[in-house]
């Protein structure tokens, strides 16, 4: 007798219990048990006696397990016969979930089926079967036990079993969702997953995530080996100068570039003590230039570099050198209405107000104060830290030194130097002094 070949179920479309085949249809008289004492009732009523197919439901409700040999093969699934004798159909997506199945080892097999469906059509019925159900169960429960064995840290080994868009899937256990991110691949920057492991490959992988209750693990692979970007990442100290090129530019600030990989960044409030609109004011893409590292975060990989902190701040060196009462010498820079703008040492700006510029009323401060002209004995009145601004006397020298001159005045004889008239004017011209000031 020629041996039966079994078709391949490449070409095989899924179905589901609906699809039964007619002929599955079973007789309540041929095919059941006509009368059984001990049948289970239905719903604490029906019995063998009016419903053959009692003890089939009852089953259902139950999930038990029941014993089904596979008798023939059809398009969409596989023919069985319960251990009763009744007759069922297992769809193709309820066999098992190999979808690469070679449909022929299940030929003249006993399985362990599961009771999806029992749909009574006058006397007969329609009996669906699952062996993957029965499947599930068993993973499930294998799942459970062995994810909890399993600790966020272990190092286990896994196989390669398929790709998503997030990485690859594996296996390594039956019942147990476990992945593998493509970034926790390779510390390498890594496109897909298949440029490093292959579907099949086994692999060593470090549990980074677990959730035993969802049974879904989160694996690593180059968790298992150290971070070469924090090996060179390492000999960045922080508040330590490094030199670097300008490799990128933004409204924002600039990043440094130290070595490949190793880039700072620059913010444009770190660039320079002075306030400027552009980072393209002061660098340009290619500059060399010498930085302060003022953050080192390894976790976040972060550099931040500061530019100006390699200098002094011009306002402190100038609130130290421009102390209230000290003499400078500056250089009119500006003449208007309200008095005169000078120049002075270490970039600063002085301003020395009208009245401060001679004891004497003037019309015209153009015809005296012309830009350009040296101003010696400038002596200061106030420092305004906050906009770095210096105001200014002219004459204060001048006025604190008559004031000492009236003060250590003493007549030694009855026949004074001074005459009556000379001592009332500069009394007079001292009081004009205190008003003015």
């Amino acid at each position: 007798m020629e041996a039966t070949t079994l078709p391949s179920e490449q070409d095989a479309p899924q179905t589901d219990a609906a699809n039964i085949t007619p002929e599955f249809q079973t007789s309540a008289a041929n095919e059941s048990p006509a009368s059984d004492a001990n049948t289970p009732h239905e719903n604490g009523a029906a019995t063998a006696a009016n419903d053959p197919f009692a003890h089939l439901k009852q089953a259902q409700k139950k999930r038990e397990n029941v014993q089904a040999r596979v008798v023939k093969w059809q398009r969409n699934g596989l023919e069985m016969e319960l251990e009763d004798g009744t007759k069922a159909f297992m769809p193709n997506d309820m066999i098992d979930r190999d979808p690469n199945r070679n449909i022929a080892n299940y030929f003249g097999k006993t399985l362990p089926v599961r009771i999806t469906s029992v749909k009574v059509i006058g006397k007969k019925a329609e009996v669906a079967v699952s062996h993957r159900a029965v499947i599930d169960d068993e993973q499930r429960t294998q799942g459970k036990e062995k994810i909890q064995a399993l600790n966020e840290g272990d190092v286990i080994e896994c196989k390669v079993k398929a790709f998503n868009p997030n990485g690859a899937v594996v296996d390594i256990g039956p019942g147990i969702d476990a992945t593998i991110r493509t970034r926790d691949l390779s510390w390498e920057k890594v496109e897909h997953p298949y440029e490093i492991v292959k579907r099949g490959d086994t692999v060593q992988a470090k549990i980074l995530q677990l959730d035993k209750g969802r049974r879904r693990v989160q694996l690593g692979i180059r968790q298992l080996t150290p971070d070469p970007f924090l090996e060179r990442f390492a000999k960045y100290e922080q508040y330590s100068t490094y030199t670097g090129k300008v490799s990128r530019m933004n409204d924002f600030g600039a990043e440094i570039e130290f070595e490949s990989g190793i880039t700072a960044f620059l913010p444009i409030s770190e660039i320079s003590w002075n306030r400027i609109a552009t980072v393209s004011e002061v660098l340009n893409v290619g500059d060399e230039v010498e930085v302060k590292l003022i953050t080192v975060d390894s976790d976040a990989r972060k550099l931040t570099a500061s530019r100006k902190q390699l200098i002094e701040n011009p306002l402190r060196k100038i609130e130290n050198t421009f102390k209230v009462g000290s003499d400078h010498t500056g250089t009119i820079k500006e003449v208007n209405k309200g008095g005169v703008v000078v120049d002075l040492e270490h970039g600063a700006e002085g301003f020395v107000p009208r009245r401060e510029l001679s004891h004497d009323r003037l019309e015209r401060l153009e015809d005296i104060f012309k830009p350009g002209k040296l101003l010696e004995g400038l002596r200061v009145l106030e420092y305004d830290r906050r906009n770095g601004r210096v105001t200014l006397s002219y004459i204060a020298a001048e006025r604190d030194a008559q004031r000492t001159t009236l003060k250590n005045y003493k007549p030694t004889s009855h026949t004074s130097s001074f005459a009556i008239g000379d001592l009332a004017a500069l009394k007079e011209k001292l009081e004009k002094l205190e008003r003015g000031s």
